[in-house]
């Protein structure tokens, strides 16, 4: 059975992770990229060095310290992702091309308060990790998948410390919640010739007699994040800051519809449970005042997408475990940008970004989320009517490699083809300071 969560826990994920669903097309892996709109205009670069705003709670916590007030953010972004599938001779009946192409929205929230001139304290509400794909129930790809969600919601109370004039240190705690939804279908046709004598199987064919399976999960896990801040210089700024890795343990149901009576006793409902690690990732960041008006920005991420090896889900009706195969590695992003004070009241801001795949070949490309690797361009501008408050928005666009995919799942479907993918940013984040 599905855990329990309390109405209050229930709305924040309502508010702020269930309209996530569906941005698979983001960041490396799993990842999402949209935690803050002013680090998103210079494609992240140089955001574990300056804060520019409240979001900094996330981008290195040690940089709050960089504030000289109590600050909130409050974000939206209207992701727009183009996923196109292109057969080439795949064994399962279907059409030959399907577009799952989707746009959707995400926000982010976060708050900054002044405890005293040398420390900080902050919160965030933000999610770190989504995936999103949902395909008609008969493309060739069904029996991998025809509808997979998964959302990671952070609750993550940080605070900084001002350890010397040019050296600031922060952390956080991060409380995870994730909800997982899988949809497949099933072809009972095929699993019932391949198990019981033709006879018993009367009236059912392989690819014409599809059932499906349902897998829901939910589970919290804790991580951390650490960070530091360095004024090496009048025009120099260093930043670091590390992300834990989380290990979620999600339990839930599975469930079966459209059963044959011959199999009916052994596809029943039950409960399931699986275990999925998140990876650990580390980030340098530089800033570089080029001038009054101008600042150049750097940054370079690694992220520890090796502990993806496999997907495990455990049944307890006695049914086989139902494994899926990754085998990602790690990878890096690299980041160039910059921000340019046109006047008082408007910055300009620019970047471009590499941001390598974990996907090791086509064998181990996965249709849940079709991933590869990407380059962002980006730009965004802040606008500051007052001194108070202030307005940032950024628009971004990524162009992906071609994605082959090329797998065979445990009945013998065999999928072969091609993705075409792209994605489209359109951000808006609102600021205050008290």
């Amino acid at each position: 059975m599905r855990s329990g969560v309390s109405p209050v826990v229930a709305a924040v994920v309502a508010m702020l992770s269930v309209i996530v669903v569906g941005t698979d097309a983001q960041a490396s892996g799993f990842a999402v990229s949209d935690r803050s709109v002013s680090s998103l205009g210079s494609a992240f670069a140089g955001t574990a060095a300056v804060a520019q705003d409240a979001s900094v709670v996330y981008n290195n916590p040690a940089a709050m310290q960089q504030l000289g007030s109590s600050e909130l953010s409050v974000a939206v972004h209207d992701i727009s992702a183009q996923i196109q599938y292109h057969d080439r001779g795949s064994n399962v009946s279907g059409p030959t091309s399907y577009d799952a192409s989707h746009t959707n929205l995400t926000p982010n929230l976060y708050y900054v308060d002044t405890v005293s001139p040398r420390s900080r304290f902050g919160i965030g509400l933000y999610v770190p990790y989504a995936l999103g794909v949902t395909y008609d129930d008969q493309w060739r790809g069904r029996y991998q998948s025809i509808k997979s969600t998964m959302t990671a919601f952070n609750i993550s109370p940080a605070f900084s410390y001002q350890f010397t004039p040019k050296v600031a240190v922060g952390g956080s705690i991060d409380a995870q919640y994730m909800t997982a939804d899988m949809e497949t279908a099933v072809d009972f046709g095929t699993i019932c010739l391949a198990k019981l004598p033709s006879a018993m199987c009367s009236g059912l064919v392989p690819q014409q007699s599809d059932g499906a399976q349902t897998l829901k999960g939910d589970g919290w896990a804790l991580g951390y994040s650490l960070g530091l801040t360095d004024t090496l210089s009048e025009r120099w700024r260093l930043g670091i800051v590390y992300h834990s890795a989380t290990h979620q343990n999600l339990t839930g149901t599975s469930t079966f519809a459209n059963v044959p009576a011959v199999l009916a006793g052994t596809f029943t409902n039950s409960a399931a449970s699986a275990r999925l690690n998140t990876p650990q990732s580390a980030s340098i960041s530089l800033a570089y005042a080029a001038g009054e008006r101008l600042d150049l920005l750097a940054d370079y991420t690694w992220t520890g997408w090796s502990c993806h090896r496999d997907f495990r889900i455990k049944f307890a009706n006695g049914l086989p475990d139902s494994v899926t195969h990754y085998n990602w590695r790690d990878s890096g992003y690299y980041a160039l940008g910059l921000a340019y004070r046109l006047t008082p009241h408007w910055l300009l801001r620019a970047g471009a970004a590499y941001d390598q795949s974990p996907v090791p070949d086509v064998q181990h490309r996965a249709v849940l989320g079709p991933d590869t690797d990407r380059r962002w361009y980006t730009t965004g501008v802040r606008y500051a009517p007052t001194k108070r408050f202030s307005l940032d928005g950024a628009i971004a666009y990524l162009a992906m490699s071609a994605a082959g995919i090329d797998t065979t799942d445990a009945t013998g479907h065999h999928l072969v083809g091609s993705y075409s993918l792209a994605a489209t940013f359109v951000s808006l984040q609102a600021n205050w300071k008290f």
